[in-house]
């Protein structure tokens, strides 16, 4: 593993727990949503870590986001994760980032060449990207600058699990950069329980190996029939393989999706090919 889950303190006895008279689910997501009192607030942060922890399967990991929107109040929530050594992206997640933006960055490999992601991976921290571009200005390409502020992504919280073998980043969309701001410390004190509960949720690659084979093989130039043949499987199996792999790497043309996996080391590129 490449992560040490942390196991959460139990509650004192003696902890006082507010009594409510609303119904169970509502009282639920009023510790969550209002929390107007700093102390509740303290422990329904607890909460959500105590949630994160339990977090095991896709469907645990979008709920523990929704929760999550009470303490950091994203727009748009987005990640990835693989191996910055190899340049290979093994996972991709998007919850309401535009499909045009995450697109682009792949194609073009963005992430990898990023000022901001190379920063990220040498110091670790938890950063607003609008402050990072000020910092690093003279570094960014001004095509990603307005990429990411066509995407509404100018003002996202970016932070994760940073080391030379294995990454994990995510980005919170923010609706301003006061709220950037105000919202840094809180995002990167529950961002290691994401990071463990993400790696948890979604354990496999992006592309199935069936999948990655379909797609080597059509980088190498095979027909469908070929592909079918090789691969021991229906034309229709293949063309559904090649339909799954265009939505996952968000694109509709088959050929930005071989581009994609290729930039992002999916799979390898023709040239390697035996």
């Amino acid at each position: 593993m490449f992560f040490q889950q942390q196991r959460g303190k139990k509650m004192s006895s003696n902890t006082a727990v507010p009594v409510s008279t609303a119904p169970r689910g509502a009282r639920r997501h009023s510790k969550i949503a209002n929390l107007p009192v700093s102390s509740d607030r303290a422990a329904s942060l607890q909460e959500l870590k105590t949630e994160a922890r339990r977090c095991h399967t896709p469907k645990q990991f979008r709920e523990l986001l929704k929760h999550l929107q009470a303490f950091i109040p994203y727009r748009k929530f987005a990640g990835s994760w693989g191996y910055p050594s190899r340049t290979t992206i093994r996972f991709i997640f998007n919850q309401g980032f535009s499909r045009g933006l995450i697109r682009w960055r792949l194609t073009t490999g963005v992430l990898w060449t990023s000022p901001l992601f190379l920063e990220w991976l040498r110091t670790k921290r938890t950063v607003l990207w609008c402050d990072a571009v000020k910092h690093l200005k003279a570094q960014f390409d001004p095509e990603l600058l307005r990429q990411m502020k066509q995407a509404g992504a100018e003002y996202a919280l970016c932070g994760g699990f940073a080391s030379p073998a294995y990454f994990v980043l995510f980005a919170a969309a923010m609706p301003s950069a006061a709220s950037g701001r105000a919202h840094l410390k809180q995002f990167g004190s529950i961002v290691p329980f994401l990071v463990q509960a993400s790696q948890r949720a979604y354990p496999r690659a992006l592309l199935t190996q069936r999948e990655t084979a379909v797609l080597e093989r059509r980088a190498m130039g095979e027909i469908t029939k070929q592909i079918a043949s090789a691969e021991r499987i229906s034309e229709r199996t293949v063309r559904e393989h090649l339909q799954h792999i265009k939505r996952k790497l968000y694109t509709d043309d088959l050929v930005n999706a071989v581009a994609i996996a290729v930039k992002t080391g999916m799979v390898l590129r023709p040239s390697k090919f035996p």
